[in-house]
């Protein structure tokens, strides 16, 4: 049983399944590509080509007025550790008023929680659209922008890099939810057997990390390729249920709502959670 995946970077839980087992004991093989942004997944999933995304929840309120018909099924950080970064000679969250702001889309995602700790400082920066976490990183160590957003383990290659950190999503909106796990309604259709088993492996990893040791955890990720620093706070970022949380998909809905980028024909939670019934 395949099972074809597109992330930015491996979630702990499926690092934990793939290094303890979990995956070949119930026979699933998870295909993995590392995604350039949220442009491409949702080019991927109008193709048919991945069942899965490791993906903003965000991401689904564009995604599904764009041609696609998706869903989040599981929450696999309990939150995404984010920083604000910036290059020199950005040495403030006030010196960045008109500065380009790297980000992956300008509409969704990770991005508006960016312009949200932004606003709050009275700052508006200028968007620029350059790409996935790895792509953003690029472009401030480049000059091609000014600042971004980036989560483990960019954050600690960008501060190796000479990158300044100025703020946390984190800190502002502590509640801000971690990545989900999106499948589509081709894949449940087709391959509703390997998505249980799937979910089910997840939960398995889910509650082997918590008889695990974070000193444990952490090697097991730098294993993974994560920087020691890295690996440290995604391993305290890892969820504690792969349940999607409700308080963080209304902070999602109220951040859109104080920006005025709630789409008027929102219909609530349930439609990040369930198929749109008129297709």
């Amino acid at each position: 049983m395949t099972l074809r995946q597109s992330q930015f970077v491996i979630p702990v839980p499926l690092a934990i399944a793939q290094s303890s087992g979990l995956l070949t004991r119930a026979g699933l093989h998870v295909e993995t590509f590392r995604t350039s942004g949220s442009a491409e997944q949702l080019s991927q999933f109008r193709d048919g080509d991945i069942d899965l995304a490791v993906t903003s929840i965000d991401n689904l309120i564009v995604w599904n007025r764009s041609g696609a018909d998706v869903k989040v099924i599981a929450q696999v950080e309990r939150t995404t550790p984010l920083t604000l970064f910036a290059r020199r000679p950005f040495t403030s969250v006030a010196a960045l008023d008109g500065a380009n702001l790297a980000v992956d889309a300008s509409r969704n995602g990770f991005s508006l929680a960016a312009i949200a700790l932004l606003a709050t400082a009275g700052v508006t920066p200028v968007l620029v659209e350059v790409g996935g976490v790895k792509e953003r990183l690029d472009a401030l160590l480049s000059g091609e922008a000014d600042a971004t957003l980036l989560g483990p383990p960019f954050d600690a290659i960008g501060l190796a890099g000479g990158l300044i950190a100025l703020d946390s999503v984190n800190a502002r909106f502590p509640d801000y939810p971690g990545q989900g796990l999106v499948t589509s309604r081709r894949a449940e259709r087709e391959k509703s057997e390997e998505l249980a088993a799937y979910l089910e492996v997840l939960r398995e990893a889910v509650a082997l990390s918590t008889t695990m040791a974070d000193a444990a955890g952490t090697e097991l990720l730098i294993g993974q390729g994560f920087p020691e620093h890295a690996a440290a706070a995604a391993w305290e970022a890892r969820p504690r249920t792969v349940e999607t949380s409700t308080v963080g998909l209304r902070r999602i809905v109220d951040i859109r709502d104080e920006l005025g980028m709630l789409p008027e024909d929102f219909a609530g939670l349930d439609e990040l959670q369930v198929f749109d019934s008129s297709t």
